[in-house]
């Protein structure tokens, strides 16, 4: 089981046509995808998602052969608040070394989009057979929302 990575439009009502990255996450997935459905907790609370402060961990997105490619990096001390070992996760941010990457998720980004999606990545926690438009659509997921790197 992996993450699976989306981007989809439709998401901000201010900007209807704007395109974001989606990641779905399993709670019983792979260590970065129980770390992320763990951040939840460490998150705050508002308008409907959650949010991981920017100085805690971010999403660098980047593209790679008609990929784009999330990245989820976090500082080791929101990790250890959560429970979370940053020992297993040996990969480094290449904006920040001293947070780890605790997942990499990609997709086809297909020719129509725009130079990249939105700044901010969303993230849900669900079962991998649980389709994103239910979440989408669901009023009690809330998603955790990452912002891009510090700095950017």
């Amino acid at each position: 089981m992996t993450a699976r990575l989306y981007i989809r439009s439709g998401l901000s009502p201010d900007a209807p046509d704007a395109a974001f990255a989606v990641l779905v996450v399993a709670p019983d997935g792979t260590p970065g995808e129980r770390a992320m459905a763990e951040l939840g907790a460490y998150c705050y609370e508002g308008d409907g998602a959650l949010y991981l402060v920017r100085t805690d961990g971010w999403a660098e997105q980047s593209f790679d052969a008609g990929d784009l490619v999330v990245r989820v990096a976090v500082h080791p001390v929101a990790l250890r608040q959560v429970g979370v070992d940053p020992e297993g996760f040996p990969e480094r941010s290449a904006v920040d070394p001293e947070a780890v990457i605790v997942l990499t998720a990609r997709t086809t980004a297909g020719p129509d989009l725009s130079p990249r999606p939105a700044e901010a990545t969303a993230v849900f926690t669900a079962a991998a057979d649980v389709p994103l438009d239910d979440l989408l659509t669901s009023e009690d997921e809330w998603p955790v929302l990452l912002a891009p790197p510090p700095g950017t």
